[in-house]
């Protein structure tokens, strides 16, 4: 039991840096598909020129697939929103 929390606390952490969550929070940001993969690219893109924040680009670059992952599984989804 103890071990099942530990893992879904987890699972909350690391997905909460995810950028199709951060997409899809975001009042400001049009729906469509694959937005959070190219938000991720995009982010991975500006940390590897921010010379300071060279830590960053690996945690960015493994968001990349899970972004598609992600927008993968809610493709059908964001279409239908993108469509309204």
């Amino acid at each position: 039991m103890g071990r099942n929390i530990a893992a879904l606390l987890l699972a909350f952490t690391l997905s909460s840096g995810c950028s199709k969550i951060r997409v899809h929070s975001a009042p400001d940001v049009k729906p469509g598909p694959y937005v959070g993969a190219k938000q991720a690219v995009r982010k991975t893109r500006q940390y590897w020129y921010d010379f300071d924040y060279y830590g960053h680009v690996v945690l960015a670059a493994l968001d990349i697939p899970l972004s598609l992952v992600a927008d993968t599984l809610l493709l059908p989804y964001d279409a239908y929103q993108s469509r309204n």
